[in-house]
């Protein structure tokens, strides 16, 4: 039996609905057809041009991306600009594009928790909980099962979620740690939150400077582990769900954005 993105659609929503997306977020079908065959998927962090071109050349069918490639209503769609030549790219392609962001991020078992399966953390709680359902929301907390200093607990998680570097927003390096916070993507907005809920640390990226020095004078400790590092996980995750209903799968990540020179 081959599968329409309808289908694919409407398994995936069954565990990751839309409904627990943030409200100002853009999940589901971007551009495409609902009724459209489906052979094969390629999972992607972002639509780059490069990503659509992969999945040109290897005949995916749907393309589903962790960010949405449309957030704000779009008034012209022309080869002038980049994101018109990207929409017209994948109707004259016949491939359809969709996207799962912040509901995939919150559900359970979602993106936070399969972060959280890599570090090996068995426990945790929503740090900002959804109105409907408290084991779904932005973010989780959890307490360590073995005490670590900063720099100890940096290595650890560098090899656990494989980055090759973290930046360090701490007084004190040597300060052992015990409850940590992790929001995958760009979470610092939630620094006060997480202090207020007694974390040691904060795991999170897109870090910029003036909130840095804000968490660090307030006595936080911070990982900046990037953007597209803290996510790129997304593929592994969502391919057991997908090679699940029977279809191929293949991965294409354009990035990371920001190279270490």
């Amino acid at each position: 039996m081959i599968l329409k993105v309808k289908d694919i659609i409407g398994n995936l929503e069954k565990k990751y609905p839309k409904a627990n997306a943030e409200s100002w977020d853009n999940v589901g079908l971007i551009v495409g057809k609902l009724n459209q065959e489906v052979r094969k998927v390629q999972l992607s962090l972002d639509t780059t041009d490069k990503v659509i071109e992969n999945a040109i050349k290897n005949s995916a069918d749907l393309i589903i991306t962790h960010h949405p490639m449309i957030f704000k209503p779009v008034k012209t769609i022309t080869t002038m600009d980049n994101l018109g030549r990207k929409i017209i790219k994948l109707i004259e392609n016949n491939k359809s594009l969709y996207a799962m962001h912040t509901n995939l991020d919150s559900s359970k078992d979602g993106l936070n928790d399969y972060i959280l399966n890599l570090l090996e953390v068995e426990n945790s709680k929503v740090i900002d909980v959804n109105e409907f359902d408290n084991e779904v929301g932005i973010g989780r907390l959890y307490t360590l099962s073995k005490e670590m200093n900063i720099d100890e607990y940096a290595t650890f998680v560098k090899n656990s979620l494989k980055i090759k570097n973290i930046r360090i927003i701490s007084e004190n390096r040597e300060k052992i740690i015990k409850k940590v916070a992790l929001i995958n993507g760009s979470g610092m907005s939630y620094w006060r939150k997480v202090k207020s809920l007694g974390a040691d640390l904060f795991i999170t990226g897109d870090i910029g400077y003036h909130d840095a020095l804000d968490a660090k004078e307030a006595g936080i400790n911070v990982f900046d582990i990037g953007h597209f590092e803290s996510e790129n996980c997304f593929v592994e995750l969502l391919r057991k769900d997908i090679e699940g209903m029977g279809i191929e799968v293949i991965t294409f990540n354009d990035g990371p954005v920001f190279e270490i020179y």
